[in-house]
């Protein structure tokens, strides 16, 4: 394998249009909207990998989660600079920048369980396999909702509360810098005022990540509540959610088209 040399700079508003072009070469079925491309720009950890003629080559999305965790969001290389080494340039440089921030203790990615060449990348950095997410797409003319549960903004009181009910995929922190960016955070309650989901939803996308529900009978009336907060322009709603295996079983036999399956994987710094 020939390895090359490139820069890895940070993203900047200039880079739309040659970001556009590799996006939908690496990510077809993903494309970041232009929107979310300078919204990102805006955001911290958002980096772009140019070779040393001026062209732009891959990218690297990376974030903090939670109190003490990192994300790596996105990372990935055009086809044509494909196994030269530049995959392994991004992963260092998202080792840098985790380790970089002082406080993160660890860090998380999400991969295509059939991506075998990605999982052998991570895995050569410490990345372990923690569990399984899935991406479903859910037609809101399907849905059978019973009205018995309801969906609300969350209350700022309520953030301590829902973060250390949903610590694994929706902590405190987070939920806090997602309403910074402006993102629903938005809550599943019964008659009795007891939260059963949560999840941030953003209309645009439209979907939810992470999606989290205490049971799968409260389903329906989870995505009913999800269908006021949406733009008028879908009829449906991504919901993705890690481990929950029971509800991955019943949007299978539902039909839903799944989107993504994906492997968790963690890493220890």
């Amino acid at each position: 394998m020939t390895s090359i040399r490139a820069t890895i700079r940070s993203m900047s508003a200039d880079d739309w249009d040659a970001f556009y072009q590799i996006d939908q070469d690496i990510f077809p079925e993903d494309m970041m909207r232009e929107v979310t491309f300078r919204e990102r720009v805006e955001a911290e950890g958002f980096f772009a990998l140019e070779t040393n003629d001026g062209k732009l080559a891959g990218y690297l999305i990376v974030s903090r989660f939670g109190e003490s965790g990192g994300h790596l969001g996105r990372i990935g290389v055009a086809r044509a600079f494909q196994r030269q080494g530049l995959g392994t340039q991004l992963m260092r440089r998202a080792i840098e920048w985790f380790k970089a921030q002082g406080d993160i203790t660890h860090a998380y990615l999400y991969t295509q369980h059939d991506n075998h060449p990605a999982q052998s990348l991570y895995k050569r950095f410490g990345f372990k396999v923690v569990g399984t997410t899935w991406h479903y797409f859910v037609p809101f003319d399907t849905i059978k909702p019973t009205h018995k549960y309801t969906c609300q903004p969350i209350l700022p009181e309520e953030i301590e509360r829902v973060g250390a009910q949903y610590e694994a995929n929706l902590p405190a922190a987070s939920i806090r810098r997602f309403l910074e960016r402006e993102f629903l955070i938005l809550t599943l309650k019964d008659k009795e005022g007891r939260i059963v989901g949560a999840c941030r939803y953003s209309p645009k996308f439209p979907g939810c990540f992470p999606f989290e529900i205490d049971d799968v009978e409260y389903f329906d009336d989870f995505i009913q509540g999800l269908r006021a907060y949406s733009l008028p322009a879908f009829d449906y709603v991504r919901v993705t959610f890690t481990e929950n295996h029971e509800l991955a079983q019943l949007l299978e036999a539902r039909q839903y088209k799944l989107h993504h399956r994906l492997f968790q994987m963690r890493l220890e710094l």
